[in-house]
């Protein structure tokens, strides 16, 4: 028996398998000590992921509100014949020269033209066309004398003046000339502007279309308005109705889903079945990593923190074969609204072709001192006054029956740690 044996090969265990985290979308923005990102990097990096929607061809009335994506000429002259501005004498203004009372000037009349007829005939040299105010001049007439300003004799008519050139006319094109530059692309469509588009003859106009926007709120504990609460932890969900309402109020075409389960395969099937009909999904809810999870199955996301109050994580997504992209917002209705208007807004606005744009702005005085965390964007809701703006009191959770007090938002940049009573504040307007 050999004093060593081989040593027999012992069995290694495998490695653990580690299963690839959600895949991440690239390039994200720097971030400041703590790990957050500015309002306004966050915003941009949202906007650089999306792109505008392909314009297409609509009908008008279907077309209010939207971005022209083409430039309009007229391809026909308005009005499109020169008529009689009077009742009276369609002529040649050459023919009477010279006319006076002491020389009249007596022309045959070769025919009449009423307000509906066709021109007829062009006009001979030396005769006259009696026609009807309205009416179209035959080719050749370039003035209408006056009814009561020829005096009918015989077989003609007798003038005892000379007319002008287009003398008593509406010249064809003299509203629109054929050719002529009516609206530039980037233009919004509004009553006006459709209905000269209808006027010269315009059906359709090529357009970017509104933002298909699904809205929906992520929770267990919510229920739908008009249904019983039936536990104590249970609560109606305002926050879908407010950023839908919104949406619809910034052009989108929104379709409000209500409430989705919080388990990952009644959102997954949910979030894929709406892909087929959204440009944009807006989820209310927690972004934390199991949400996370779930939109990275669908596709890319990204996972940051924004240095803003309210706020907290904000969740983004691409998703589908489309790359549709998914925007988390907080589930407190006041932080939903603010992370709305932040970027939401923005991201709708890009959709529809037009550029990002933030609530409409205000200079006003504070009423009373204001303490801010200097290391990020704070917003808070406040009523507007005689004497300024007045943040609402309290702190913590804010749902819809603050917002309802409120008209606008104080936005306190960062860097600001106090500001005296009095002193000017930026304000969003949430109010027209």
């Amino acid at each position: 028996m050999p004093l060593f044996g081989r040593a027999k090969n012992e069995a290694v265990p495998p490695a653990p398998v580690v299963p690839p985290g959600p895949e991440r979308l690239p390039d994200p923005p720097a971030v400041d000590g703590s790990g957050r990102r500015s309002v306004t990097d966050h915003r941009d990096y949202l906007l650089s992921q999306v792109a505008s929607l392909r314009p297409f061809g609509i009908g008008l009335l279907e077309a209010a509100g939207l971005i022209l994506c083409e430039s309009i000429r007229a391809d026909l002259d308005l009005p499109v014949y020169t008529s009689a501005l009077v009742d009276g004498w369609a002529v040649r203004g050459s023919n009477l020269v010279g006319a006076s009372t002491l020389l009249p000037v007596a022309l045959p009349v070769v025919g009449e033209i009423d307000a509906v007829a066709y021109r007829g005939d062009p006009l001979t040299p030396g005769t006259a066309v009696k026609v009807a105010a309205g009416a179209p001049v035959p080719e050749g007439a370039d003035a209408v004398v006056a009814l009561a300003d020829g005096v009918e004799v015989a077989d003609g008519v007798e003038f005892r003046a000379e007319a002008s050139f287009q003398q008593n006319l509406v010249t064809a094109g003299s509203r629109v000339a054929d050719g002529e530059f009516l609206l530039g692309s980037g233009t919004v469509l509004d009553a006006r502007s459709i209905a000269l588009l209808a006027e010269v003859g315009h059906d359709k106009v090529l357009v970017r279309p509104r933002p298909r926007v699904v809205v929906a709120t992520v929770g267990d504990d919510l229920v739908e308005p008009g249904l019983p609460l039936e536990r104590l932890s249970q609560s109606y969900d305002a926050t879908t109705s407010l950023i839908a309402v919104t949406s619809r109020q910034d052009g989108a075409k929104v379709f409000p889903i209500g409430i989705v389960p919080t388990a990952a395969g009644s959102l997954r099937r949910t979030l894929s079945e709406q892909l087929l009909r959204a440009d944009l999904v807006l989820l209310a809810g927690v972004a934390d990593e199991e949400l996370a999870a779930v939109l990275g199955d669908l596709g890319a996301i990204d996972l940051a923190e924004v240095a803003m109050n309210p706020g907290g994580p904000s969740l983004f997504a691409l998703i589908g074969d489309e790359r549709t992209p998914v925007l988390v917002l907080p589930s407190d209705p006041f932080a939903a609204l603010v992370s709305y208007l932040a970027f939401a807004r923005p991201l709708i606005r890009e959709l529809a072709g037009v550029p990002p744009l933030e609530c409409p702005a205000r200079v006003a005085p504070v009423v009373r001192s204001l303490d801010c965390d200097p290391t990020q964007t704070n917003f808070l809701l406040a009523a507007s006054g005689p004497r300024g703006v007045d943040p609402l009191p309290g702190a913590g959770f804010k749902g819809t029956i603050d917002v309802a007090k409120a008209d606008c938002l104080i936005v306190v940049q960062p860097g600001a740690e106090h500001i005296e009573a009095h002193s000017d504040v930026d304000c969003w307007l949430l109010r027209p």
